[in-house]
């Protein structure tokens, strides 16, 4: 590698230590200067034309060289933008001192977008494309993405395989653009997809689902790695419905008895799939276990532990699954108004769920879609 690789490299992490410090220290503090005055140093090191950073499917590249075997503040850089739901940042000629320190400040505040500055250029880069979008990319929902990135989130999502190393890469990327699409668009409804097809429902069911959790969590307060930890545990709630005959999956009818007893198992064979996948966050397993069992303890699956509580990651998760799969149509069901929804998950919460979330989601619904 060659010595001003090494050099960004060095960039990178004085960079993340810079912003670690300013989230300690007042903005104006002497440790925050002299912490810009170094990144600022060594950026002109090595700055001569432009530096270019770009993260794709999880790795880091800089100057169009991937970095191998990445250290702990270029880790922490990487999950910081994925959580800031940017992948590429260029540094051009002619930065200054002032603008420098103003992207630091900026990049420590948790819920503070980056915007663009005169000399660093920030957006994303189309996985599918490889083509660098600007930062006024127009990827406010589902619906809005290009033919390419559905594409692109379905062929992330349908890697999923029991016969497969799960690669939560793809997935991490999904949820940091759906964790971006909701703090840009007001009405939490418009970034729900319908159902075009009935073999794209689970796809669908689960995405919205996603969507749907990180909205109730964010408005509980729940930021940054913890967000992005519910956010993929809500994508992967049903992937026990891998081992579950597609038979069953694909009837366009209601299940029979001896069916139903089998599709309840997808929640046990999720859980027990996902405790095997090395990296992912715990609450996976937990909300694909739990993502059934209502709040007084019935559901499934069925154990001798009725008294003890779902996890409150799996009872955001509840909510959102079922809000979602009454929602929308079925050939063998009509589908429910937001109205109805709340009114049935009100009257039944206690029992099937969380009150104190069913009212928070509602009142938060009600605001954003009024």
């Amino acid at each position: 590698m060659s010595n001003s690789i090494n050099i960004v490299r060095q960039f990178i992490s004085t960079l993340m230590i810079a912003i670690s410090n300013c989230s300690l220290y007042s903005k104006e503090h002497e440790v925050v200067e002299k912490s810009a005055e170094k990144i600022f140093s060594i950026l002109n090191e090595c700055l001569t034309d432009q530096i270019e950073v770009m993260v794709v499917q999880g790795d880091l590249i800089i100057n169009k060289l991937p970095i191998k075997d990445a250290e702990f503040h270029e880790i922490k850089f990487v999950k910081c933008l994925m959580r800031k739901g940017i992948s590429r940042i260029d540094f051009l000629k002619g930065i200054t001192l002032l603008e420098l320190k103003q992207f630091i400040i900026d990049f420590s505040e948790t819920d503070k977008e980056i915007k663009t500055y005169p000399h660093i250029k920030t957006g994303v880069v189309d996985i599918s494309l490889k083509k660098n979008i600007d930062i006024d990319f127009d990827i406010d929902t589902l619906a809005h993405f290009s033919e390419e990135q559905i594409e692109k989130l379905k062929e992330n999502y349908y890697k999923l395989s029991p016969f497969k190393k799960l690669e939560i890469t793809g997935l991490e990327e999904i949820v940091a653009r759906f964790a971006v699409a909701f703090k840009r668009e007001k009405n939490i409804l418009k970034l729900l997809s319908p159902v075009k097809s009935f073999s794209d429902h689970t796809y669908v069911h689960s995405t919205n689902v996603a969507v749907l959790s990180l909205f109730q969590a964010e408005s509980l307060g729940i930021k940054d790695q913890l967000l992005q930890d519910v956010g993929l545990a809500a994508l992967l709630h049903d992937v026990g419905k891998l081992f579950i005959s597609k038979e069953i999956l694909d009837k366009k009818g209601r299940l029979d008895e001896r069916e139903f007893a089998e599709i309840t198992l997808h929640a046990a064979y999720g859980a027990a799939y996902l405790a095997k996948v090395d990296g992912i966050t715990r609450l996976a397993p937990i909300v694909a276990f739990e993502h059934h069992r209502k709040y007084d303890g019935t559901g499934y699956p069925k154990f001798n532990m009725s008294e003890k509580r779902q996890h409150i990651c799996s009872q955001i998760v509840t909510i959102s699954d079922f809000f979602d799969a009454v929602r929308s149509y079925r050939p063998y069901k009509k589908s429910w108004e937001t109205e109805e929804i709340l009114a049935f998950m009100k009257k039944n919460a206690s029992n099937d769920f969380n009150p104190f979330l069913v009212d928070i989601f509602a009142k938060m619904l009600l605001t954003a879609t009024s």
